[in-house]
C-alpha cells in the first residue's frame, strides 16, 4: 500500500471536515438518515470506468428548471430494467432523488417504472418527519424526467 504524505492526510481531513458539515447542514435541512446515506454514497453513481457506461441499451436526459440535469443509464432484458446508473450535475437534492430512483427501478418492468410519480421517490426517502425536503421535490421530478426520457428511448 502506496504512504500517504503528511500534506495528503491533511487534505483528507479537509475534506472530511467538508463532508460532515454537509451532511450536518443536510440532516438539519430535514434530508432523513436513509435519504443522507444515498445522498453520501452516491450509490449507482456512473463511474468513468463503470461498464455500463458504454452497455447501456439507452439513456434517458433530463434538464430541470434550475439548470440542474440528470442522466440515467438503464441494461434492460425482456422489459425488465436489471441495472440502472445516473450521472447528473445537481445540487444533493438532485444526486439524492436520482440514486433513489435507479434502487427502485431494478427489477421493475419499463411499464412499471414508468408510472413512479414525484410520491414515490418522496416516500422512498421518508423516515418519520424527515425524507427529501418540500423545497427539493422537484428534484425528483428531474430523475423522473430522465427516466421517462429514457423508457421513451427505448419503447
Amino acid at each position: 500500500m502506496p504512504e500517504i504524505s503528511g500534506e495528503e492526510l491533511e487534505e483528507l481531513r479537509r475534506l472530511t471536515l467538508v463532508e460532515q458539515s454537509v451532511i450536518a447542514g443536510l440532516r438539519e435541512g430535514g434530508f432523513s438518515e436513509k435519504a443522507l446515506e444515498i445522498f453520501r454514497y452516491r450509490k449507482n453513481f456512473l463511474l468513468p470506468d463503470d461498464p455500463l457506461k458504454d452497455m447501456a441499451d439507452v439513456i434517458g436526459k433530463f434538464t430541470g428548471a434550475c439548470g440542474d440535469h440528470v442522466d440515467i443509464y438503464l441494461k434492460i432484458d425482456q422489459d425488465i430494467i436489471k441495472d440502472a446508473k445516473f450521472l447528473t450535475d445537481g445540487c444533493p437534492g438532485a444526486v439524492t432523488s436520482a440514486a433513489a430512483l435507479t434502487e427502485m427501478i431494478k427489477g421493475e418492468s419499463t411499464t412499471r417504472a414508468s408510472e413512479l410519480k414525484v410520491r414515490h421517490v418522496v416516500g422512498f426517502l421518508k423516515e418519520g418527519a424527515k425524507g427529501l425536503p418540500k423545497n427539493m421535490h422537484d428534484c425528483c421530478g428531474i430523475a423522473i424526467g430522465a427516466l421517462r426520457d429514457a423508457i421513451a428511448k427505448y419503447k
